[in-house]
């Protein structure tokens, strides 16, 4: 997934302010949680310690971001079919 929006997936995981804003980190807890049975808490401990509130601020705003611009939707359904193989 980091490959996909050209990140390392080192900073998708550090805790700093660039971090936590960073949109793909946020799709990647968006599929954690849709795609496992993972509490926010260890979906956040897996994104460098982010608490479960982080967690569930990125899966918001992804399904928001996803009903607004079809390229998002687009771009995450492909992801998670290539997941899912």
């Amino acid at each position: 997934m980091a490959e996909h929006f050209d990140v390392r997936l080192a900073d998708m995981t550090k805790q700093t302010a660039a971090g936590l804003h960073c949109f793909s980190a946020a799709v990647a807890m968006y599929l954690a949680r849709e795609l496992t049975k993972s509490s926010l808490n260890e979906i956040g401990d897996a994104f460098g310690g982010r608490d479960h509130g982080t967690v569930l601020h990125a899966c918001k705003l992804v399904k928001r971001r996803m009903k607004e611009q079809d390229n998002i939707r687009q771009t995450i359904s492909f992801i998670d079919s290539s997941l899912q193989r």
